[in-house]
């Protein structure tokens, strides 16, 4: 090699790795900036609109992969969605469909833990605002006998296939 090249190559490969590190840095940068973004809890969707209400005020919660904290804010709705239903309604407005990880949230052995969401959620239901439901192909898969679920949740055989049917009958998504 001639020192001219040698001399003309340095100055190219140097531009390189600036540009290099300075893409580095800027993807670092971004990174750090998306980590120390302040995680706040995005806000339950709003109440539906009249327009989405049925004739009978029925609404299907379709629950999969809900951390506590959000079933506890479905309850939550679902009280207020009891405030809208009509008053001469006999029907039980509501209905939560469980089929995912959530089911251990009702798990008898997870009660202590999870005491004031199964509560609300068994007075809810004894109130007749909402019925809960659970897949039971879930529960085999994560171990779960029917016998440790409280008797206040109604068990079906694959939760897609109740909220299907409760889709035929008239409920609404929410």
């Amino acid at each position: 090699m001639t020192e001219s090249s040698e001399a003309g190559g340095k100055p190219v490969r140097r531009k390189l790795w600036v540009i290099a590190a300075v893409l580095i840095a800027g993807m670092a940068a971004a990174w750090l900036a998306a980590l120390l973004q302040p995680r706040t809890p995005t806000a339950p969707p709003s109440l539906p609109a009249t327009g989405l209400a049925t004739e009978d005020g029925r609404y299907l919660f379709s629950v999969t992969l809900h951390t506590p904290e959000e079933i506890a804010g479905l309850l939550a709705r679902a009280e207020e969605l009891a405030k809208i239903r009509r008053a001469d309604s006999s029907n039980t407005g509501i209905a939560l469909v469980l089929h995912g990880p959530e089911i251990e949230i009702f798990a008898k052995k997870n009660y202590a833990r999870f005491r004031e969401t199964v509560d609300r959620a068994a007075r809810l239901d004894a109130g007749r605002i909402i019925e809960v439901k659970m897949c039971r192909t879930e529960m085999q898969r994560l171990g779960i006998r029917e016998e440790d679920i409280p008797g206040f949740i109604e068990l079906v055989p694959y939760g897609p296939d109740e909220e299907s049917r409760l889709r035929r009958s008239g409920y609404v998504y929410l």
